[in-house]
């Protein structure tokens, strides 16, 4: 337990804003956006999102005032949104300054009214920012408030790509009761209103440009420390610094608070005693010479966490449902209430989905994640687990997700893919299973700080008649892969024509190469027609293992092609095997240049772009590793995805095509037997009594209450171990690893062969450590005996006969016959 006692993890707490001294209310912040866009692309943080239609006007009512922007004047057309795309995207994440309100085909003078009302009587502010994208013409901008100039000759920039580079206008006024306040803002050009702050203090006199960026979730405080800083006001002497853990707190907090840390002269701050549990919220105050202090922004940020034990690549600080309510699948239905459906699309917020029943649900539609901080948890399931057919699971422009455990078999029928990371943000697909899909298995275009692991793709269908294409075209293609940057790494790809990988990095905002990918560990079996081509920006293809099969046509693992865009396209390949064809020693014929010519630059680099954030194997070891540990593997590995590996490993196939009559590659799922039997079951009554996720048997070990209050999951996202892990999670681990329940001096069996089913050249086991429980090792199998109640674990490594080796974790709980273990 941490010093101090258990932490607790929780979701964020709405920040409620304070009116500037002297200001009347309410305090608002808003940001116009650009529509049809995600929130999490166009709106900045804090702010209350004002999509913008076009039209002669636009209304909305917040808090009882009733803001109307109107087009006025004689020039341009109507009100219209405008957008910097790259404004809004990595690395500048401009949401605020770059989109807004515009008046279309007003470069030669632009005029827009607003008008308020429902105003507290009294004095009250407003705050705009003007930041012009794409062709517009930059003027200049004079504001008048009931027929009053409040200010003239404001310069707009263009194309600012932060917040702090665009220039404000900051006006007072006094509203009369029951009276409208009408605000006319004119410009001698375009005019662009990104965004507006009622009752709030003038920018220019605040402390501005924090590091870490606000709302930073994922910062490097891996030490307990973090040091803030932040850009001063020109008028600021010093600066009063605020910490604490609840927003409103700190942003009422004054020099007699607790979360007052001090008055200084310098603009940085080291925090210290910081854990991955909580969000961390802070203000600095602006002090002048005459000790007058301005009010500072809350900002906050939290410290990364890895989203579980074995989580690895640039997707491995995902967030998932930690801390947040748990959700119940608890029957097979498309829809409705217990329904995987209704637990990933009713906004519950922060969430972790567990099952409590097993067998095949058959999707009517695509199911889509589009909520951010959501852990999918298919290892919870009982029996075989859950297998998703019919149609895709994914996410899509998530922000924060973790799913681990899954199967898709979508079977023949209409033109779906399987699961994919598009447009999401530190996201993690782990020990999934995506097979028999028409288009293609998995993709995760646009992505950013994403990881595919442990997952295998097999089998996709080749000629399934695929709606896009004529009747007897092969398409069946593994995935297309784009991030920035995205990790794929330990994955088997096994039985698919085409696309292993296909690299769709895209191009920027800009129209340049884009997309940074590391592409390491990956075993590839049985391919047709291509093996990894395409392109990206950025590129590491390392140690990966391609083993043809019958169905195999060409030889090289990666065809770099190049299309007339500007940027580079570069690769750096290494260490990459395919026996009898290459070996570490010919990377030559390994990466090869496809179609195009990259104009003025080399294809291929010496030194990694960018570091993995994981074990690296050599591509040999990590063929016997996958093998080892790929797919969904709990609650079971299913008979499809044990024959895929044994294929793979043997280098054989037991089926063809019934269609194209190709060795491995069906054209329906019929041709290799259709689905297996994946028998319904469900899990006790009394097996979590409280719902809180987690087991009765867990919270008795452990000394918790299994009959909490309905809907109280305090001690679900309580951290006993003091290591980042709320209890919940350490649970969804324990089912996540090969594991037993047993009971004191009860002996539990492992067969090793199938634990370390790529070492097959003379393995020999060890048990190189184990807690609380003693192992013994005979031929092919592990027995472990626990010697007192509660958690135990055993380590068991292979070695082979090339000095190969992998070590492997195996937990066990023993019972304490229903009391708690001391």
């Amino acid at each position: 337990m941490p010093p101090g006692g258990p932490r607790v993890a929780t979701v964020a707490t709405p920040l409620e804003l304070i009116p500037a001294p002297g200001m009347a209310g309410p305090a608002l912040k808003v940001d116009l956006d650009m529509s049809g866009r995600p929130t999490s692309e166009v709106t900045e943080i804090g702010y209350v999102a004002w999509p913008v239609t076009s039209g002669a006007s636009i209304s909305k009512t917040i808090d009882g005032v009733t803001f109307t922007f109107a087009k006025a004047g004689p020039n341009g057309a109507e009100l219209a949104a405008a957008w910097q795309k790259a404004a809004v995207q990595a690395p500048n994440y401009a949401r605020l300054v770059g989109d807004g309100l515009t008046v279309s085909d007003g470069n030669s003078g632009s005029q827009i009214r607003l008008t308020l009302k429902g105003l507290p009587a009294g004095q009250h502010s407003l705050l705009t920012w003007h930041n012009i994208t794409g062709s517009m013409t930059a003027g200049e901008v004079s504001v008048q408030v009931d027929g009053a100039t409040k200010a003239s000759g404001l310069s707009q920039s263009s194309g600012a790509l932060s917040n702090a580079a665009a220039p404000t206008s900051y006006v007072t006024f006094t509203a009369q009761a029951g009276k409208e306040v009408v605000i006319l803002f004119s410009s001698t050009a375009s005019l662009l209103i990104n965004g507006f702050e009622l009752d709030t203090p003038d920018v220019a006199d605040q402390a501005t440009n924090p590091t870490p960026t606000d709302g930073d979730e994922h910062v490097d405080a891996d030490s307990g420390e973090i040091e803030l800083g932040w850009e001063a006001s020109k008028e600021a002497v010093s600066h009063d610094v605020y910490l604490g853990a609840d927003p409103n707190i700190v942003q009422s907090a004054t020099r007699g608070s607790p979360e007052f840390r001090g008055n200084q002269t310098g603009t940085t701050f080291r925090a210290s005693g910081l854990n991955s549990i909580d969000r961390y919220y802070w203000r600095v105050d602006e002090v002048d010479a005459e000790d007058r202090a301005t009010r500072g922004n809350v900002w906050y940020f939290r410290p990364r966490h890895v989203a579980f034990p074995g989580a690895e690549g640039h997707g491995r600080f995902a967030i998932g449902g930690r801390g947040g309510v748990v959700v119940h699948v608890t029957n097979l239905n498309d829809s409705g209430p217990g329904s995987l459906r209704d637990a990933i699309e009713a906004d519950r917020g922060p969430r972790t989905v567990v099952f409590d029943v097993s067998g095949v649900i058959r999707l009517s539609s695509r199911l889509t994640l589009t909520q951010k901080y959501v852990t999918v948890a298919g290892q919870t399931a009982p029996g075989k687990g859950i297998v998703l057919r019919a149609a895709p699971f994914g996410l899509s422009g998530v922000s924060d997700a973790v799913v681990r455990h899954v199967r898709v078999r979508l079977g023949h029928g209409a033109t779906f893919d399987g699961m994919g990371l598009t447009g999401s943000d530190h996201a993690i697909i782990d020990h999934s299973s995506i097979s028999w899909t028409i288009d293609e298995a998995f993709s995760s275009r646009n992505g950013k700080n994403i990881t595919l692991q442990r997952t295998l793709i097999s089998e996709c269908l080749n000629v399934a008649g695929h709606s896009n294409y004529p009747e007897g075209t092969k398409h069946g293609y593994a995935a297309s892969i784009g991030g920035d940057i995205g990790s794929f790494h330990h994955n088997l790809l096994a039985h698919c024509d085409g696309r292993n990988w296909s690299l769709a990095g895209g191009l920027d905002a800009n129209g340049y190469f884009a997309g940074r990918l590391d592409i390491f560990n990956n075993v590839v079996y049985n391919w047709g027609g291509r093996t990894t081509d395409g392109g990206a920006h950025e590129v590491n293809f390392v140690n990966n293992y391609y083993r043809p099969g019958p169905a195999s046509k060409i030889f090289s693992a990666l065809k770099a092609d190049y299309d007339n865009f500007p940027g580079t396209q570069q690769y750096y390949c290494e260490g990459n095997v395919m026996p009898g064809r290459f070996d570490e020693d010919a990377q030559d014929k390994a990466c090869v240049r496809g179609n195009g010519t990259p104009q003025g630059y080399s294809p291929w680099v010496d030194e990694p772009w960018f570091p993995s954030y994981a074990e690296v194997h050599t591509a040999r070891d990590a063929f016997k590793s996958v093998l080892s540990d790929v797919g969904n593997t709990l609650p079971a590995l299913d008979d499809h995805d044990s024959r895929v590996v044994k294929e793979t490993l043997d280098g054989t196939t037991t089926y063809k095509g019934s269609i194209s009559g190709v060795a491995g590659l069906p054209d329906r799922e019929s041709d290799v037997g259709g689905y297996e039997d994946y028998p319904s079951e469900t899990r006790a009554e009394r097996w979590d009594s409280d719902g809180d996720g987690l087991p009765d048997w867990w919270e008795t070990d452990a000394g918790l209450t299994p009959s909490s209050p309905s809907g109280d999951f305090t001690e679900a996202n309580t951290d006993l171990e003091g290591d980042g892990y709320t209890e919940l999670e350490e649970y969804l681990a324990f089912m996540a690893a090969p594991h037993f329940l047993t009971g004191v001096g009860e002996s539990v069996s492992v067969d090793l062969g199938e634990l370390f089913v790529g070492f097959t050249k003379s393995p020999t086991y060890t048990a190189p450590d184990a807690e609380n429980g003693r192992v013994a090792i005979s031929g092919k199998t592990a027995t472990f005996t626990p010697d007192t109640c509660g958690h135990a674990r055993f380590s068991l490594k292979v070695t082979d006969g090339d000095g190969s080796s992998m070590t492997r974790d195996v937990f066990v709980l023993a019972d304490g016959g229903g009391a708690a273990c001391p």
